[in-house]
């Protein structure tokens, strides 16, 4: 494993975790469906996939591109917990991604979230056989209430699942 990756299993106590569990996974929690996975315009594959956009700031000013989801308090405790973890001054994005099954596993194409320094952290909310891969060769499985921490400059991509209905997770990015 990399020095620039950290895995944090169990992150969240159990009762937080099943409670933000239970929000992500149900359908309690609004989606938007996004046809590309990794920028606009990204014609390498038919699968989109959903979002719920809880925060979203413009990178230069910080200020919001969006209205910020009113369900934004449920990650309370996921979000005091990074900062206990990631030292970082503002939040750039927090979405929460729904990969729908597929019939078998591609990697979808390799990307930075920006293109200047930042911290990813990934939440995964749901067991399933999908993962991120890393340029690199490594592969993060998706385990439910692990925390992968990254450098954001490190070229990765999500492979989708094929034994679960839904592979649920948390994509927080941080400078």
């Amino acid at each position: 494993m990399s020095e620039k990756f950290e895995i944090i299993k169990n992150f969240l106590d159990e009762v937080d975790f099943l409670e933000l569990k239970k929000f992500i996974t149900t359908p309690r929690c609004p989606w938007r469906f996004v046809s590309s996975i990794t920028f606009k315009g990204d014609k390498s594959s038919n699968n989109g996939y959903f979002i719920h956009s809880f925060t979203d700031c413009d990178p230069k000013t910080f200020k919001e591109r969006f209205l910020v989801s009113p369900h934004y308090p449920l990650l309370d405790k996921l979000m005091n917990k990074i900062s206990k973890k990631v030292n970082f001054k503002n939040i750039l994005r927090v979405r929460s991604s729904l990969y729908p099954r597929r019939d078998f596993q591609e990697p979808n194409p390799f990307h930075t979230d920006y293109k200047f320094p930042h911290k990813v952290c990934l939440f995964y909310v749901n067991t399933n056989d999908g993962y991120t891969l890393f340029e690199k060769g490594e592969k993060i499985p998706s385990i439910e209430n692990q925390l992968l921490i990254f450098d954001g400059l490190e070229k990765h991509c999500s492979v989708a699942q094929t034994d679960t209905s839904a592979r649920f997770i948390i994509n927080i990015n941080v400078i």
